[in-house]
C-alpha cells in the first residue's frame, strides 16, 4: 500500500467541505486536506496524486460520487472511500458496497468520520489517536 497522507474531500457544497473540514481538525487530523467543488476535479486530483481518504458526495453536477469513486477506487485500490450523501436509495448502497465504498449520512457527525478514519486504519498516521 502506498501510503501518502493526503484526504480529499469532494463536495460541490462549499458549506459542506468546511463543516467536513472542521470536523477533520476537531479530530485533530493532521494529514494535507485537499477539496474538489466537483467529481471531474476530483478524478483529475486522483489521476495526478494519491489519496488514503477520499470523502465524496453522490449528488453533484456532471459526474455522480459513485461514479468517480469506481474510478478513484479502481486506480486506488487500498484507499479508504466514503459516499458522504442523504441519498441513501438502496441501489446507491449496494453499489457503494460493491466498490468497497463506506456510506457516511447527511449531516456527517463527528463520530461518524471517528469511526470511518479507525476502520481504514488510518488513525495513528493522521495523527487523532488521541481525540477518537
Amino acid at each position: 500500500m502506498v501510503f501518502c497522507k493526503r484526504i480529499l474531500v469532494v463536495d460541490d457544497s462549499k458549506l459542506a467541505r468546511m463543516a467536513l473540514r472542521a470536523l477533520l481538525n476537531d479530530l485533530g487530523v493532521t494529514a494535507e486536506v485537499t477539496e474538489a467543488a466537483d467529481a471531474e476535479t476530483a478524478l483529475e486530483l486522483s489521476e495526478r496524486s494519491c489519496y488514503d481518504t477520499v470523502f465524496m458526495d453522490y449528488n453533484m453536477p456532471g459526474v455522480d460520487g459513485l461514479s468517480a469513486a469506481a474510478v478513484i477506487r479502481a486506480r486506488q485500490p487500498d484507499a479508504a472511500i466514503a459516499l458522504v450523501t442523504a441519498n441513501a436509495q438502496d441501489d446507491i448502497l449496494a453499489e457503494a458496497r460493491r466498490l468497497r465504498v463506506a456510506f457516511l449520512g447527511k449531516p456527517v457527525r463527528r463520530d461518524d468520520i471517528a469511526r470511518f478514519i479507525a476502520a481504514a486504519g488510518h488513525i495513528a498516521d493522521m495523527g487523532v489517536a488521541e481525540k477518537v
